[in-house]
């Protein structure tokens, strides 16, 4: 009996250092990178949903008040650089219900409840300082309107994403870097009570 439990510690400490030895390897790659991507940056909301899926993130307020949507930079660089990513606000594909309009229903702000604009294609924009990675919010404030759902999108909803080309996933790309969404996390719903 004890050569039996003998061979099954042997097993299962060989199981884990197989696993230690496979997992270094993954991270000391990960960790010194590939200089092809070292200016690609990732750009999604800080709360996650199930994965798969990721999507499925909501959020409600209520009328009269503010929400805040962290969203996150993940970076482990500081650069000489600052990038711009954008976001957006769209109705819930299929929603057969309310269609909640940003200006009547509710509106997009700064922290300090100043009412922003989009750009003309209805993008937000929102910097990271040296392409320095952490959270930065995004604040709703419902304005006694109809109430209803919406989505908030770190993702253009004109563009389609192909979960398998990592090109569709690219939010912006200049000459010195380029951002990119999650498939698994690019947009969360807020409902307006």
């Amino acid at each position: 009996m004890n050569t039996f439990k003998n061979r099954i510690a042997f097993l299962f400490m060989l199981c884990i250092c197989c696993a230690l030895t496979g997992c270094s390897n993954d991270h000391e790659e990960w960790e010194d990178g590939d200089p092809a991507s070292a200016h690609i940056y990732y750009y999604g909301f800080e709360k996650w949903g199930t994965i798969p899926g990721g999507n499925d993130v909501i959020y409600s307020v209520a009328q009269g008040e503010t929400l805040t949507v962290p969203t996150q930079f993940h970076s482990r660089y500081v650069r000489s650089y600052s990038p711009t990513v954008y976001y957006y606000t769209t109705p819930v594909p299929g929603d057969e219900g309310v269609q909640l309009v940003c200006g009547t229903d509710y509106a997009v702000v700064d922290k300090d409840g100043n009412t922003l604009t989009p750009n003309a294609s209805g993008a937000y924009e929102m910097t990271w300082p040296n392409a320095a990675g952490g959270v930065q919010n995004i604040y709703i404030k419902a304005l006694n309107g109809s109430k209803g759902s919406f989505r908030v999108l770190t993702f253009d909803p004109n563009e389609t994403m192909d979960v398998t080309d990592v090109a569709t996933t690219t939010i912006v790309k200049t000459d010195e870097y380029e951002v990119r969404a999650f498939s698994e996390n690019y947009y969360v719903t807020v409902t307006v009570e």
